[in-house]
């Protein structure tokens, strides 16, 4: 509601043009910027005194609205499932449940990477070097002077170096520093055991590497000079059951640490209601990691489907776009439990990702095949042709199983960017078209996956080619692909809170066409999407947001 006069010459407001108020104290209406200049001498005083106030109002209001809140969120302990999170409210998408302020959780201690991603990315901050880097140590690579003097760890642990052979595994580097937060910080401690963590379902295998590991560790603070931890590691070991409760809580309750782009590149432990979230193959909510400058990957959870009062809040504790018997292999491996969720238990899908083509008459039959002895994790289950009743499947299946190692090896040699990737993408089109002959090119999770690996490879390469013919072929050829699995594909990967389906498929892909036809005005909006569902997840300074933005400004036409 406006004033009746202006507040400087006291005249009533023209027509059809109301009176603008003072946008900080709210309490004064002028005709306009001259009538507002010509006052202010006269009313600074009174503005700020009433600004003042009513921030101070405001402020007393803001924080007893969040005392008075409740957590969006509490732990129950369910039996079979131990610690569980459930909603205390409802949960719109793209919600963040665990944190009031920001939604970002710390890690008990500083997380590791990968020893692959050493001398690309900065050991504090993650994020990939863009402008050179500084070496610090073996283990160290930083990619400012202000995250090196913001890393506490490397400076001890260089001097560690230093009295060492060769450097500790990834694994007893990052037991070191979790055991040197609990001298540090006591409560660590606390927040530590309150982990969960299987030491029963322990192999001997398992548990001998698990003593080696931390042997290591123990080694290594010694080398640091940590008397106090180092002594506190060896009481541990004294106990083995301690050990072992320790690793089990690390192992099981670990977050991959991966990028925009959907790829590992460290480890951390995050404590708190990070870890009370239970694994879904389709989850409701979606763990993120933020890199931003100057500090350490901060975990995200975001609601990826609207979730009620009451309902557990659940993650992916795997890449549930595999077959069945992939994820319950991994998920008993790392979690000591198996899934018997809804998805787990349809066969009839499970048959369809499996997505074996009967080959009878040259592949002419049109049966479906399924599987007789359901959910065998070997290679050699039975399957059977609904149609001719053809149970020899032994060949397909070892070319499956086959490609899955093939593959790994590939994504490894494209990661290192060694001289061999134009052979490496030869190879990789190699198993894509090999599987077409035993895989239904209508559901197969080994199709889906061959494919996406040949497509970022090409997509890849194509940053590197200064040639236009050479860069308009492999784009083609990608392409080409994309169009043969775009089914496949979205059978597999299309399911909410799968982010691989935003940034490999449908990203890559608008990329790609906009490159061969920069007028493809549908590959654009494509763009505009994926960048939008993008930023539920990460700050919209991530390195693939602002690569978006880069590419729809480029491509954009006014």
């Amino acid at each position: 509601m406006s004033a009746t006069v202006c507040s400087a010459c006291g005249l009533p407001p023209l027509p059809n043009k109301p009176l603008l108020k003072c946008t900080r104290c709210e309490s004064v209406w002028y005709h306009d910027r001259n009538c507002q200049v010509n006052h202010y001498p006269k009313h600074k005083v009174e503005c700020r005194r009433v600004a003042k106030s009513k921030k101070k109002v405001n402020n007393t209001s803001a924080s007893a609205i969040v005392a008075s809140q409740k957590p969006l969120v509490e732990c129950r302990q369910i039996e079979g499932r131990g610690r569980s999170l459930f909603a205390n409210t409802s949960l719109k998408v793209g919600c963040h449940p665990l944190s009031k302020s920001d939604g970002l959780c710390k890690p008990i201690a500083h997380p590791v990477l990968l020893e692959s991603m050493r001398l690309t990315r900065c050991a504090y901050c993650f994020q990939r070097f863009k402008h050179g880097y500084m070496r610090s140590s073996e283990l160290h690579y930083h990619c400012s002077q202000q995250c090196q003097s913001l890393d506490t760890d490397w400076r001890v642990e260089t001097h560690a170096l230093q009295q060492l052979p060769s450097p500790p595994s990834p694994t007893a580097l990052s037991c070191s520093r979790i055991l040197r937060k609990f001298t540090e910080l006591p409560s660590a401690l606390n927040e530590y055991n309150e982990l969960c963590y299987n030491v029963d379902s322990l192999s001997e295998q398992e548990k001998e590497s698990y003593l080696q590991i931390f042997n290591q560790a123990h080694i290594f603070l010694r080398a640091m000079g940590d008397t106090t931890t180092a002594k506190m590691a060896y009481e541990m070991i004294s106990n083995p059951t301690k050990v072992y409760q320790f690793m089990s809580r690390m192992c099981m309750n670990g977050f991959t640490i991966s990028y925009s782009e959907q790829h590992a590149i460290g480890h951390g432990i995050y404590c708190g209601f990070s870890s009370m979230m239970n694994h879904s193959c389709r989850p409701n909510a979606v763990q993120t990691f933020w890199l931003c400058d100057n500090t350490p990957p901060m975990l995200q959870v975001t609601v990826c489907k609207e979730i009620n009062i009451g309902e557990e809040i659940t993650i992916s504790y795997c890449d549930t776009s595999t077959p069945t018997s992939i994820r319950r292999s991994t998920l008993l491996e790392n979690y000591k439990f198996v899934c018997d969720c809804k998805l787990c238990k349809d066969i009839d899908r499970d048959d369809d990702i499996v997505g074996l083509k009967c080959t009878t008459n040259g592949g002419k039959c049109k049966g479906l095949v399924k599987s007789i002895d359901a959910l065998n994790e070997s290679i050699s289950s039975e399957y059977q042709c609904n149609v001719c009743n053809n149970v020899d499947f032994n060949v397909a299946r070892k070319a499956q199983s086959d490609s899955i190692d093939r593959m790994k090896q590939l994504e490894s040699l494209t990661n290192t960017k060694t001289q061999l990737d134009r052979k490496v993408g030869g190879d990789i089109r190699k198993v894509y078209d090999d599987l077409k002959k035993y895989c239904c090119m209508k559901s197969s999770y080994y199709l889906s996956s061959s494919a996406d690996l040949y497509i970022n490879w090409c997509a890849n390469e194509l940053k590197k080619m200064s040639n236009e013919q050479d860069q308009l072929k492999i784009c083609h050829d990608a392409l080409v692909v994309i169009n043969e699995s775009r089914r496949v594909s979205q059978f597999i990967m299309d399911y909410l809170g799968n982010l691989s389906w935003s940034v490999k498929k449908l990203g890559v892909e608008a990329k790609l066409r906009l490159f061969e036809n920069p007028m493809d005005m549908a590959a654009l909006q494509i763009l505009q999407n994926v960048r939008k569902e993008l930023l539920k997840y990460y700050p919209s300074s991530d390195d693939l947001i602002l690569s978006l933005e880069e590419s729809l400004a480029a491509y954009s036409f006014s």
